[in-house]
């Protein structure tokens, strides 16, 4: 088993001493955010783009979980195209038209069909939709990850971590490449094998293969964000602020210019 260094490695909610929580969840949240420029728009409009993917990615996480949670003989006679049915929004309430639903649907089944049949030769994940946690000792704080598929593959000793995304970000492909690159190496003493992340209405499959010096430029961005977003004790609620949300991105600007590495990206 890969977790060797599990003591590293915590389920969310054993410790109760107050620390420093980097959650990736809300980091893609704030990346994704329309206040990406100093004018943000009012909020009822704000919120509109984000509602159909929202919904949309629910439905395709589930449908990723509930196929993956079957037996591989099982999953030959049950097609994702079912399991993303269950799932789907039956309305097109937030979609930009209906048409707009009904194209979006149609792309999102076909890919994430051809994104699955691709991994068919992987058999059981290792992790499937769990949530961990695990501390970042250089940086005097914690790292939370929802991995939503990795697997060891046969003949590999480290991990193949799979991500399937509704929409291409590239804000948060990088982000998430440079946490799974830290956590893996604090969590389970290695770097992951491989990083792949499905785009699903781009029919868009991004590989990467992290390496020490891509390691160093992961601790460094985590860094740079940690030192973006206000610690607990000076926000009033849970919620980032539009200031902290420029902030972070104006930080990521700068730090992506300065440092103009030299890509490990495999398309």
């Amino acid at each position: 088993m890969l977790r060797h260094n599990v003591q590293a490695a915590l389920q969310p909610g054993m410790s109760d001493a107050p620390v420093r929580l980097l959650e990736d969840y809300r980091l893609e949240e704030m990346l994704r955010s329309p206040h990406r420029f100093i004018r943000p728009e009012p909020e009822a409009e704000q919120r509109s783009p984000l509602q159909w993917r929202h919904r949309v990615q629910y439905a395709v996480s589930h449908a990723v979980n509930a196929f993956y949670s079957l037996d591989p003989e099982v999953r030959k006679e049950v097609p994702v195209q079912y399991l993303l049915e269950k799932w789907w929004p039956r309305k097109a309430t937030g979609f930009e038209s209906v048409l707009h639903y009904w194209d979006v649907k149609n792309k999102i089944t076909d890919e994430l069909s051809l994104a699955i049949a691709m991994n068919d030769d992987l058999k059981h994940p290792t992790i499937l939709f769990e949530q961990w946690r695990t501390e970042l000792p250089t940086l005097s704080m914690h790292l939370s990850m929802i991995f939503q598929v990795a697997w060891q593959p046969e003949g590999w000793d480290s991990l193949l971590i799979q991500k399937y995304m509704v929409v291409h970000d590239p804000n948060v492909v990088e982000a998430f490449q440079h946490m799974v690159s830290a956590f893996c190496w604090e969590a389970f003493g290695k770097l992951p094998g491989m990083i792949e992340i499905y785009c699903l209405l781009e029919g868009r499959k991004i590989r990467y293969i992290p390496g020490r010096q891509s390691l160093v430029r992961s601790m460094d961005y985590i860094r740079l964000i940690r030192d973006s977003i206000p610690s607990e004790e000076k926000v009033e609620s849970d919620q980032f602020t539009v200031r902290d949300k420029v902030r972070v991105h104006e930080e990521v600007d700068r730090w992506r210019s300065e440092t103009e590495p030299k890509k490990n990206w495999l398309m």
